[in-house]
């Protein structure tokens, strides 16, 4: 399997699954920020970024192998506090980003939290804050793992499901019905030629930037096209899709680099108009490259 290096995306093998002397290593780092609200708030919640960094890094997520390397980065804006009862809940948004386009902005999350608490992989009530933490990191590694195998991801997906919709039921119900549609929408069949896409852009980015095989790297980039046309005539507006395209726009110069007839930059400027600039910019490199 080729081992592109991609900043979050990951290798999968299923059959590895039940191999003994594999691991992975996800590297998560976490920021918080709380300015408005008062002192004592703020220091309350000014552990948890050092705490879910422990939380992720110590965990295995994944029965991957040795060369699977995850880098994730979760920005959490805390808005407000409220008191229920005994509790105080806050309120914030999450940005949960990888480089190559694994990017979720989560705009109504709710946790109640103290100061010390127990962060356990293992605990058996429902945490509001460890559930979020957990649902996007498996909805990145399924993002990630559809990019080395044809929807290498899915089991991921499905822990995600499984969290939202034990999020549904909790007493902390907020956001959690949008976060099963985002699921929802990433796995149904239209998105299915997104998933594939994925796979045949790291694959043909590959071949060209460590083998340089043109024959492959033609292949696979063909296949990425059809399979976008063919996303973007069934969802012309899909967020999942534009996310992609925003993420990776710039990276079609290289995966068109034995583009010949240039007719997939012509092909992407119709599927992704909005950036049908740099298309352009870069078929006009393509027109004076020698091949």
């Amino acid at each position: 399997m080729p081992a592109v290096f991609r900043f979050l995306y990951v290798p999968f093998l299923i059959l590895l699954f039940s191999l003994p002397g594999f691991g992975q290593e996800i590297e998560f780092q976490a920021n918080l920020q709380a300015d408005r609200l008062q002192p004592q708030d703020q220091n309350i919640l000014a552990e948890i970024p050092r705490r879910l960094e422990d939380y992720v890094n110590s965990y295995q997520w994944a029965d991957e192998y040795d060369e699977m390397r995850l880098k994730m980065r979760m920005n959490i804006v805390v808005t407000t506090v409220r008191t229920r009862g005994s509790e105080k809940i806050f309120r914030a948004q999450f940005l949960v980003q990888s480089s190559a386009g694994g990017n979720f902005l989560d705009q109504a999350c709710e946790f109640p939290y103290i100061e010390g608490q127990s962060m356990d992989h293992q605990r058996p009530i429902f945490n509001s804050l460890l559930s979020i933490v957990d649902y996007y990191i498996y909805m990145l590694l399924g993002v990630e793992l559809d990019t080395y195998l044809l929807k290498g991801g899915t089991r991921y997906y499905d822990q995600a499901r499984n969290i939202a919709d034990e999020g549904l039921i909790s007493q902390y119900a907020t956001g959690w019905k949008s976060r099963l549609e985002d699921q929802q929408l990433i796995t149904d069949a239209d998105h299915s030629f997104l998933r594939d896409a994925l796979f045949y852009f790291y694959e043909g980015l590959f071949y060209i930037e460590e083998k340089q095989d043109d024959k492959k790297a033609v292949d696979y980039s063909g296949k990425v096209v059809e399979l976008l046309k063919q996303m973007s005539s069934r969802r012309p507006n899909s967020k999942i899709l534009k996310r992609f395209l925003d993420a990776h726009h710039k990276e079609f110069c290289v995966l068109f680099t034995y583009d010949q007839g240039l007719n997939n930059y012509r092909e992407m400027m119709r599927i992704d108009n909005r950036h049908s600039e740099v298309y352009a910019e870069c078929m006009s490199k393509g027109k004076e490259r020698t091949f």
